[in-house]
């Protein structure tokens, strides 16, 4: 009998295909300039960081997507808003996304804002 695991890829370098090949964690940090952020740079500025659980929804008909979200950081270090930049394709997994990124904490005054590419898929595993 075989289970199904989830592989949540959440602020890990670049998607595997397609046009958005090249699309990596980005920050604007709090004195204005932009770069990319490697997952360990990003997860060191963190106070909290919790993974998306994978819908019971999504599981049962194994959706899965590729998405960009930016999460805007105020100057405590709290997520003030999320903003899809790229869906996933589906609602519900943008939803499991948002809903999981407005739980992150970051140390205060690092990020001004951050985007981050996220990748849902489902792999059987005997």
């Amino acid at each position: 009998m075989s289970t199904l695991r989830l592989l949540i890829v959440v602020a890990v370098s670049s998607f595997a295909s397609g046009a958005f090949a090249a699309e990596k964690t980005t920050a604007v940090w709090a004195d204005g300039h932009n770069s990319a952020v490697s997952d360990e740079e990003l997860v060191g500025h963190t106070t909290a960081a919790p993974g998306a659980a994978y819908p019971e929804e999504a599981q049962k008909t194994k959706t899965t997507g590729s998405g960009v979200y930016e999460l805007r950081i105020d100057k405590a270090g709290k997520i003030s808003a999320v903003v899809i930049v790229k869906s996933s394709g589906s609602a519900v997994l943008d939803k499991a996304a948002t809903t999981a990124f407005k739980k992150w904490q970051f140390k205060p005054g690092v990020f001004q804002s951050v985007r981050i590419p996220v990748s849902w898929s489902v792999n059987r595993v005997k």
